[in-house]
């Protein structure tokens, strides 16, 4: 007798799922769940031709699966994750979108919705499987982990009462550091999170931020242009000529990188710092921007920019040079029209 395990949704699409729920007679739902949750077994107790069957069937369809025999020993141990994705060129942003989409089996419209949420948290308690095969199937970076092993920046509307931001730090045991139009508190253990979400959200006051997920930017504030060291790292992992490193040095400081995960830039950091660098992680909790642009010149390129997300009033008025948005944007859409704007003949700037 035979085993047939989903080992990982591989390739295939959540399609997949309906073929399989119409062929067995089960729900997609469960179907589905087992692909995302996957290594999980489909079948128990079958003849070795079935088995091989099933398995040429299933691998048509783009999973990664095996079959085992029954003295085998079967280990579908897995660890449940939320995953997040990050972008390292936002330009990239409408083909992600599309990949997200295919693999989540779900509408354009509704990723992107997910991917406006900062961190852009785009699937959750799904195991480390699904994790691996999204990481072959998207230009992105993708980052998991188990929220409930995670720590959580707690952000505090500053409109609170001060009655009940005191009942906040004593229920933490932590001083908020104010922080913009928030208050701030680090490092919050999953089940203390979870309390002060219960017990807060319905009001909007307090928003978590998982740090395994969080972005952030790395800024540089000095460095030694005759370290080899320092000149290695800034030309080979950030990508400077080093033709305008001196020119960079007298400019510190400056933003290295831009919006990514925390974990992978506290690395960074340690590493610069070890070789005699200045880095430091910079924090940003305004979850909404604003664009602005001095001295348009190509009038008609920069308006068809702006409207893939702005509306047709806060357009900027004909003839304008000079132009700043109305309303709030979400951070990745203020990058993305950043990046395309760069390219034209004005100067923008995310405020």
């Amino acid at each position: 007798m035979n085993t047939v395990i989903i080992n990982s949704i591989g390739t295939a699409t959540p399609g997949a799922s309906k073929i399989l729920s119409d062929a067995l007679k089960v729900p997609q739902d469960y179907m589905l769940k087992l692909l995302y949750n996957a290594p999980s077994i489909l079948f128990q107790k079958v003849d070795n031709h079935t088995a091989l069957k099933a398995e040429d069937t299933l691998t048509k369809l783009g999973l990664d699966v095996s079959v085992c025999k029954e003295e085998d020993k079967v280990d579908l141990t897995t660890e449940l994750v939320d995953i997040s994705v990050s972008l390292d060129n936002v330009l990239q942003l409408p083909k992600v979108t599309e990949q997200l989409a295919t693999f989540l089996g779900c509408k354009q419209s509704e990723v992107l919705n997910l991917l406006l949420n900062d961190p852009s948290i785009i699937l959750g308690n799904v195991s480390v499987a699904t994790a691996k095969a999204l990481q072959k199937r998207v230009d992105a970076n993708v980052h998991y982990s188990n929220p409930k092993k995670d720590v959580y920046t707690i952000l505090i509307s500053d409109t609170i009462e001060d009655a009940e931001l005191k009942n906040i730090e004593k229920q933490l045991k932590r001083t908020a550091s104010k922080v913009g139009e928030v208050y701030a508190v680090e490092d919050v253990s999953y089940d203390s999170s979870q309390l002060l979400w219960r017990k807060f959200h319905a009001k909007k006051t307090v928003k978590l931020v998982n740090q395994s997920h969080q972005l952030v930017h790395l800024i540089m504030n000095d460095f030694d242009v005759n370290n080899q060291k320092h000149i290695s790292f800034l030309v080979n992992q950030v990508g400077m000529p080093e033709a305008i490193l001196e020119d960079v040095q007298n400019a510190m400081p400056i933003t290295l990188f831009e919006s990514i995960n925390r974990k992978n830039a506290e690395k960074i950091v340690e590493s610069s710092v070890a070789m005699g660098m200045t880095v430091d992680v910079e924090k940003d909790v305004n979850f909404k921007k604003k664009l602005q642009i001095e001295a348009i010149e190509d009038f008609e390129n920069v308006t068809n920019v702006l409207r893939q997300f702005i509306a047709k009033e806060d357009l900027p008025k004909e003839g304008a040079k000079n132009w700043e948005s109305k309303e709030a944007i979400p951070p990745i859409i203020a990058r993305y029209l950043l990046a395309q704007l760069e390219q034209l003949m004005c100067n923008p700037e995310i405020i």
